[in-house]
């Protein structure tokens, strides 16, 4: 397995609309949709990175051209049919949790359309980040960079087969090393995440 790739951003490479994704446009089994409040955006593409880095796709919607054409003429339909696309394009729902989250509109929305199309979500808590609100615990609740490390080393284990370990060239050592050389000080989201849990 090699890094990952942000979905949004093969859309605007290929000038694909992404109202025309869907689940079977790419063969990675996971990718994980980054849901969070536009207040976090810069640690959304900071912890997107790093999800990255260790080998899984992810749907983080900076590089979205349809969504942000959608934004500036302000249609609340395509907005809605970019985040829908993304969301079922993905097989994981992350939601970036900071105090700011409450007053979203948007995160409540992408959690309720990934739980109802069946996706896996998880919450991920930012630094000092103590309310977390009742829809986000139905989920798997990850509390910083040691869980976030579990989280990913669970989902290596669980969705590369055998014969890809094989196949690729340290597949599955270099994502599993890559998170395991982050688990000192000095790690790569320290700004945005508690370590100790």
């Amino acid at each position: 397995m090699k890094k990952g790739t942000n979905r949004a951003d093969l859309l605007a490479s290929y000038g694909v609309a992404s109202y025309r994704l869907s689940e079977s446009s790419f063969s990675a089994d996971v990718c994980i949709f980054l849901s969070y409040i536009h207040i976090d955006r810069a640690i959304a593409a900071s912890i997107g990175d790093y999800i990255k880095n260790a080998g899984f796709d992810i749907y983080l919607d900076l590089n979205d051209q349809e969504l942000e054409r959608a934004v500036l003429t302000n249609d609340a339909a395509r907005i809605t049919r970019c985040v829908e696309n993304g969301i079922n394009a993905s097989s994981h729902l992350m939601c970036l949790v900071s105090e700011d989250t409450v007053q979203s509109w948007w995160v409540p929305y992408e959690i309720g359309f990934g739980k109802k199309g069946g996706k896996k979500i998880a919450s991920l808590t930012l630094k000092d980040t103590k309310t977390l609100p009742a829809y986000l615990t139905i989920g798997e609740v990850l509390r910083g960079t040691k869980s976030l490390n579990d989280y990913l080393s669970r989902l290596l284990r669980n969705y590369i087969t055998e014969s890809e370990i094989f196949r690729s060239s340290g597949s599955y050592g270099a994502e599993r090393s890559y998170l395991s050389n982050h688990t000192a000080s000095n790690h790569p989201l320290d700004r945005y995440l508690d370590w100790r849990v």
